[in-house]
């Protein structure tokens, strides 16, 4: 082999090798072998309903979310219970929380079902239902494989509600809801009761 000839192969395979290097190095994670995406804070509202009781408007919806841990799952409807009492001017909002893979229709989402219940009241003082600004309750286990929650039942702290709702950077409704049908919506003046939550 010529001097000419085994410069260009060398500097060929150095080139070869230094791109090779470089696609692992700068090659985005998703085409990584073993990669997996993390998710999490995804949701969609099944049920959604305004109506009166008294002089009270209050709004109930019932999403399902791919939050696993109890945690993430309060914490997303801690987001959209806000969303939705600063656009809808509810006095109080009940979100009940319920796995993806679990029951969709509205005689299903109850008991079992349901892994979190939040409550929110901007105003306290205009709603009979609580006396503070947050009550949330949740099913302290991940979903079953069916998306039902077996396990203890808990309700929050303030403190750790509140712990909580700083940590949530952007208030906004369900991402499913932006390319799914809309929820359904009952005027206000309906009597619509929200789904029971488990172990209520």
């Amino acid at each position: 082999m010529s001097r000419k000839l085994a410069l260009l192969s060398g500097a060929f395979l150095f080139v070869l090798g230094a791109s090779g290097t470089a696609a692992l190095v700068f090659a985005p994670a998703t085409i990584m072998p073993g990669y997996k995406e993390d998710t999490g804070g995804h949701c969609k509202t099944v049920y959604q309903s305004e109506f009166r009781r008294g002089k009270e408007k209050r709004l109930i919806a019932v999403i399902s979310g791919d939050d696993r841990e109890p945690r993430e799952r309060v914490k997303t409807g801690l987001r959209l219970a806000r969303h939705l009492s600063d656009t809808l001017h509810s006095d109080l909002t009940i979100v009940q929380v319920a796995d993806n893979r679990g029951p969709m229709t509205r005689a299903g989402l109850r008991g079992a079902a349901i892994g979190a219940e939040i409550a929110y009241a901007p105003n306290p003082t205009r709603t009979l239902a609580v006396s503070q600004p947050w009550e949330v309750r949740y099913v302290n286990t991940v979903p079953t494989s069916t998306g039902y929650y077996f396990g203890e039942r808990i309700d929050m702290p303030q403190s750790d509600i509140e712990s909580l709702a700083h940590e949530i950077e952007l208030i906004a409704g369900c991402d499913g809801d932006l390319v799914e049908e809309e929820a359904q919506t009952v005027a206000a003046g309906g009597h619509d009761e929200p789904a029971k939550p488990a172990g209520h």
